[in-house]
């Protein structure tokens, strides 16, 4: 089916690259990738790349030791010490192996766990507000995991039990480990470990600062993990967002480094290679709400980790169609009129950018690199077609 730009609007598609490993180099590939069909990509497209196969192509992996060997000179902790750790998100990819790390600090010791209710973070359910009212507490109360009793919650979504699964996690380590439900940070405090992870992704500032204003100075947060470029491997944004990549030789893929300079680097050889002038931007979790289960799709620290300038820090806005369509049809206009002042008003507004005008209402002006990597992360999807390029055409 050939149709004319004039009969489409925005157009998203993933791109197949093969498979894509820590010998292959990104430039490299994409390069490949498009050559094999030059047609998939055009002037003002928006190619989005993926950030596993940018971090992976990077070698920027690191082993569960090294890293446990980090914490634990960072928060200068012995074998025998306890260890707070403060929100962690409850997922598999995400934590476990991360907890594994930080429990591997203290094998002789204790690993204090305080969870957020009812939910973590991304929404992920910890216990029912039935059981609240069952057990007599509210937001501002500790909950143990005895006063919790037989109403333990299974995650909607992977069956898990979370309370279960992490205790496990720490006691094939060999230490103590405690688990308990708070939102407020006096309890542990209280507790006096020796030191704290803040594990939480968007509220990681907030609650360290929480924590060092009540006077607790051995705290970190996820991302004061390697984010030094001092020490080979890193990411600007430390632990946060790692995944698990080889579960049997304990390895975790870090977010990209340099994200921005990537990008510059793959507009430039479309540019050389192909004639064509694109934007380019590396994305990660899209950040999306799920409307039934509450599930905030965005376990990464951003949805864009970097982009080319042309499109930085640009909001998408624009005239709001049904109020003019409606306003103009009110007054009589014909459906041609109609269609060629909506035309005329988006033109004149991408010139003016007046936020308060008429035809703006009703549009709320988002970050393109937002917007599009939220949009990628639903093309490619969580299963993982083998596209991790997506080619977003219409948008700029």
């Amino acid at each position: 089916m050939d149709l004319s730009n004039s009969e489409l609007g925005v157009v998203a598609y993933g791109v197949k690259t093969g498979i894509i490993t820590s010998d292959d180099n990104i430039i490299e590939a994409i390069k490949t990738t498009i050559r094999k069909n030059p047609d998939i990509i055009r002037d003002m497209d928006i190619m989005c790349v993926t950030e596993s196969v940018v971090a992976i192509t990077q070698k920027n992996i690191v082993r569960l030791d090294d890293v446990t060997a980090e914490i634990a000179a960072r928060l200068k902790l012995e074998k025998d010490s306890t260890v707070g750790v403060i929100h962690p998100i409850l997922s598999r990819n995400r934590f476990s192996m991360l907890l594994k790390s930080i429990a591997k600090c203290v094998p002789e010791g204790k690993v204090i766990i305080q969870l957020r209710f009812p939910a973590d973070e991304q929404g992920n359910p910890i216990l029912t507000r039935e059981t609240l009212k069952k057990i007599n507490k509210k937001h501002e109360d500790v909950i143990t995991i005895d006063e919790i009793g037989n109403d333990r919650l299974f995650h909607p979504e992977t069956g898990m039990d979370y309370i279960q699964y992490y205790e496990t996690i720490v006691g094939e380590t060999g230490c103590d480990v405690e688990i308990f439900l708070a939102n407020s940070f006096s309890h542990i405090l209280e507790m006096q470990p020796d030191g704290i992870i803040v594990s939480n992704v968007h509220e990681r500032n907030v609650v360290l600062e929480s924590i060092t204003e009540a006077g607790y100075t051995n705290a970190i947060t996820l991302q004061d993990i390697y984010s030094n470029p001092q020490n080979g491997n890193y990411s600007e944004f430390g632990l946060l967002g790692s995944n698990l990549l080889d579960p049997v030789n304990e390895q975790l893929k870090l977010m990209p480094r340099n994200s921005d300079q990537v990008c510059e680097e793959i507009k430039k050889m479309v540019s050389d290679e192909f004639q064509r002038d694109v934007e380019v931007l590396i994305y990660g979790d899209g950040a999306y709400k799920d409307p039934e289960s509450g599930i905030y799709e965005l376990a990464d620290p951003v949805s864009c980790f970097g982009c080319t300038q042309g499109i930085k820090n640009r909001n998408r806005i624009g005239v709001k169609t049904k109020y003019l369509m409606q306003k103009l049809h009110n007054e009589g206009k014909t459906k041609e009129q109609i269609e060629k002042l909506i035309e005329e008003e988006g033109l004149k507004f991408a010139e003016k950018h007046d936020k308060l005008a008429f035809s703006a209402q009703g549009t709320t002006p988002r970050k393109i690199e937002n917007l599009v990597s939220s949009l990628a992360d639903l093309v490619s999807g969580s299963g993982d077609e083998n596209t991790p390029i997506v080619i977003v055409r219409g948008f700029i």
